[in-house]
């Protein structure tokens, strides 16, 4: 019974945690024109991309408006440096990683509340304290929203040490609560209508998308291995290499990605000149050389992401190190290559799948405009299945770890 008691204790703290971080994002913050605040996020396409997929509260400025945004930041930018398996990084003490971490995350939670202050910026009230000359409201906002960043991080690493799905547990919600959203009006192009017939279709579309999505981010590639170091058959094992290394992060940042160069052309005013114009007009969900763009995108993310989570470089290295090589290819840079050939040819596969399920919808809709609301809808499916896998196997660990036993009675 001890393995239900510690199920039921990670279930309840996980419950806890979401409950005070849905808490956290009802605190408005102190000096904002709220009204004013929430019409301009309304209109700002980046912060509310890169809030769906963070946890953040982008619709009005609150204590957890930027969730885990900095934290899953740093985390990509931590695991890009150790795939590069240099030496020093490699010979940190977890309490170095961990502070290193904590760093970046203070780093880019201070960028990321400058630039969400900075679209904000009318609606801050003046904050005068040391002179009537001195407005302290910016900083002040900047300040709120770095510490609210800094408690998600607090309470994500204690779910992750005392509860289930670790801190991406933060994320489920907000992402649960916009698929219905994402199905209805998609990239805002196209009102679904909720009829028999759609909601039908929409049902075995995502079943179908829930199993295959479930299969493609399981599959594996085993390349044997020899471990000279291990007696009898247990000298032979296998070097797993999955299908989608990536697993959903590039529809976590894509559409980011994507409405970026709007972004940009808007902030500088750009707007009105033939370039401005034709990245407004064209680079959207709705036109050939946008849905190409987005295609590219998603590729590039999918290569990007898998080789940073794999890092051939780092996983030869270590075979090397344990004395265990693959078959017929001599340790070092050979099985390096192996690695990597091996990589690229099954991310060809893996993100095929990305573009089968966020790309191809956009392409058929050129032709049946309501198609395209799948694109969105679908991404966010996928990244519903990557967690839940994640969570259902955690889960099934902790059930199953006091069951083991190497005795059938104990010694006396």
């Amino acid at each position: 019974m001890r393995e239900h008691q510690d199920v039921a204790k990670r279930v309840l703290f996980t419950l806890l945690v979401l409950f005070v971080y849905a808490l956290g994002q009802q605190v408005v913050l102190p000096g904002f024109d709220v009204a004013m605040a929430r019409k301009m996020m309304g209109h700002n396409a980046l912060l509310q991309m890169f809030g769906l997929t963070t946890g953040g509260q982008m619709n009005m400025p609150t204590l957890l408006s930027l969730g885990l945004g900095p934290y899953m930041t740093a985390m990509i930018v931590w695991q890009a440096i150790a795939s590069l398996d240099i030496r020093s990084v490699n010979n940190l003490s977890v309490q170095q990683v961990g502070f290193i971490q904590r760093l970046l995350t203070f780093i880019l939670a201070v960028l990321q509340g400058i630039v969400m202050v900075y679209y904000l910026r009318d609606a801050i009230a003046p904050l005068y304290l040391i002179s009537d000359n001195l407005n302290l409201g910016v900083a002040a906002a900047v300040l709120y929203m770095v510490a609210g960043a800094m408690f998600a991080l607090f309470i994500g690493l204690e779910n992750a040490n005392h509860g289930f799905g670790g801190s991406v547990a933060l994320i489920i919600p907000g992402i649960i609560t916009s698929l219905p959203h994402s199905f209805l009006y998609g990239y805002g192009t196209t009102r679904l209508k909720l009829n028999p017939t759609n909601v039908t279709v929409g049902i075995v579309v995502t079943v179908l998308v829930f199993i295959s999505g479930l299969l493609v981010y399981r599959a594996e590639q085993r390349i044997p291995i020899q471990r000279p170091s291990l007696e009898s058959t247990f000298s032979e094992s296998y070097l797993p290499l999955p299908f989608l290394a990536a697993g959903a992060m590039p529809f976590m940042f894509s559409n980011m990605l994507f409405v970026l160069p709007k972004q940009v052309v808007e902030a500088f005013g750009y707007q009105y000149t033939h370039v401005g114009q034709f990245i407004i007009t064209q680079i959207n969900y709705n036109h050939w050389p946008g849905i190409l763009a987005y295609a590219f995108i998603v590729l590039f993310l999918g290569f990007a992401f898998g080789l940073i989570n794999l890092s051939p470089t780092k996983m030869a290295r270590q075979l090397k190190e344990r004395g265990d090589y693959v078959y017929h290819t001599t340790p070092g840079d050979a099985t390096e290559a192996l690695i990597m050939g091996h990589f690229f040819r099954l991310s060809m596969i893996g993100d095929f799948y990305l573009l089968l399920i966020g790309v191809v919808p956009l392409a058929i809709g050129m032709y049946l405009p309501s198609a395209s609301n799948y694109a969105m809808y679908l991404g966010g499916v996928f990244i519903m299945v990557t967690i839940t896998d994640t969570v259902t196997q955690q889960f099934i660990a902790l059930w199953n770890k006091n069951r083991y036993s190497l005795f059938d009675e104990p010694i006396e």
